[in-house]
């Protein structure tokens, strides 16, 4: 992954550090958060995955399973930049395991059209 130590940097400052970010294969990147996930940590990893969506990947799965509950100014700060950025770069986003007041914010900002869903792991 390009520029891997930039991104590393990036995640590792801040109060969440249990961001796994890897390459599933080489069209596809896989990130898992765990943890409480506040308005600046969603901007912190949003400008990551910008980062990464830029390299070329052709789907990011996104896995909330062991995301705390995220408020909807986190959920607006992490998926309004994502998403415009997976679009530009042709991206597909899927959110796995979301708990349902993040699908209730991801529903109330607009988002299901711009994303897939999946109950499953990625």
């Amino acid at each position: 992954m390009p520029d891997r130590a930039w991104t590393s940097w990036l995640l590792t400052r801040g109060p969440v550090r249990a961001v796994d970010m890897r390459r599933a294969d080489p069209g596809s990147v896989v990130v898992a958060l765990r943890g409480p996930v506040g308005e600046k940590d969603g901007q912190r990893v949003a400008r990551a995955l910008a980062h990464v969506l830029a390299t070329g990947p052709r789907e990011a799965h996104i896995d909330l399973a062991h995301a705390r509950s995220m408020p909807p100014s986190s959920v607006a700060a992490l998926f309004l930049p994502l998403t415009v950025m997976a679009r530009a770069h042709g991206v597909a986003l899927t959110v796995h395991r979301a708990d349902p007041g993040t699908r209730a914010a991801l529903r109330g900002l607009g988002l299901d059209r711009a994303l897939d869903y999946s109950d499953e792991a990625p």
